[in-house]
């Protein structure tokens, strides 16, 4: 590890984060990523897995081989009728090296992982010949030692304690990994899972604000209706002047069903609400003033600023 290195990495780093202030949407961003590594470090082959219901398939590879992939698409285990094993916990069991990653099952005091909770190793053949299942904390399928690869670094995507994912880099050259690359690929999945979570709010926000628009419009649907057949009623009743406060009270709830129409974008971090005329306002008195309503989440100007501090200070780092 000399100056030499410390200063590819310094570089790597600057043009990580002039990607970042790319135009690119935070998927692009992503992949992009990855295939600066890969090609900054010179490593044969990346792959990346994200969560996916309830197993972590590959969002993107490079390098690797169709059928590679194919085999090792999914990490879950399947029982001989091919259903999902579950531990005690009720959690899907997952496989391999890569499982430990993303549950988390690793130990530090083994050379092979890391405090930050990677794996790496420089020799598959001789880490498989020298230790046991049990210290590799699982079953191992060895299908990347059996391809030939000799160096396999798993690193994962993961921020505020969630783990997303993770990075994997495979070789077939021997001593391609050193700590301090691994613990500079550690802190640029650091910023994937940041992009990823922002990509999963937007996926969760999406969903929610159909499933809010379709209840509003089948409730707007209902209100109508019983609109139209209380003022039928009280005409052929004859009684449409005492009907009036009914009429204003139905068309005062109809107004409402127009307002709670669309998104109400709340800061996901302060928690308060932009209104009509651009101001953020305390949810409490937002609601208040207004109706029950559910709302979606976002990021106003003084968060948004935060988090992106937060990016650069894990830029600082790396």
């Amino acid at each position: 590890m000399g100056n030499v290195e410390f200063q590819d990495y310094a570089r790597l780093s600057n043009n990580l984060f002039r990607l970042l202030s790319s135009t690119k949407t935070k998927e692009e961003l992503i992949v992009c990523m990855v295939i600066l590594v890969q090609e900054e470090i010179n490593v044969e082959s990346v792959g990346i897995r994200f969560k996916d219901g309830h197993d972590y398939p590959y969002y993107f590879t490079r390098g690797f081989a169709q059928d590679f992939v194919e085999k090792e698409m999914y990490l879950c285990a399947l029982d001989q009728e091919g259903e999902m094993i579950r531990d005690s916990d009720g959690n899907p069991v997952l496989e391999c090296m890569c499982g430990n990653i993303i549950a988390g099952r690793t130990d530090p005091n083994l050379p092979f992982f890391t405090h930050g909770g990677s794996f790496y190793s420089n020799c598959t053949s001789e880490l498989l010949a020298n230790t046991t299942e049990e210290e590799r904390q699982s079953r191992t399928r060895n299908r990347c030692n059996g391809e030939g690869y000799e160096s396999v670094a798993l690193i994962p995507i993961k921020t505020d304690g969630v783990i997303y994912g993770l990075l994997q880099l495979n070789d077939r050259r021997k001593d391609v990994f050193t700590p301090m690359m691994i613990s500079f690929l550690e802190g640029a999945a650091s910023v994937i899972a940041i992009l990823f979570s922002f990509i999963q709010a937007k996926e969760i926000l999406s969903k929610h604000v159909d499933d809010v628009n379709r209840l509003i419009d089948l409730r707007k649907t209902m209100v109508e209706q019983i609109a139209s057949d209380l003022k039928e009623s009280s005409a052929q009743n004859g009684k449409g002047l005492t009907a009036a406060p009914v009429h204003e009270k139905l068309d005062e709830l109809l107004r409402e069903m127009v307002i709670l129409k669309g998104i109400i974008p709340i800061c996901c971090r302060c928690k308060r609400i932009r209104n009509h005329s651009d101001d953020w306002e305390p949810v409490e008195s937002y609601i208040h003033s207004r109706s029950k309503a559910d709302f979606t989440h976002t990021y106003c100007p003084d968060c948004l600023e935060i988090a992106m501090k937060e990016i650069d200070e894990l830029g600082k780092k790396l």
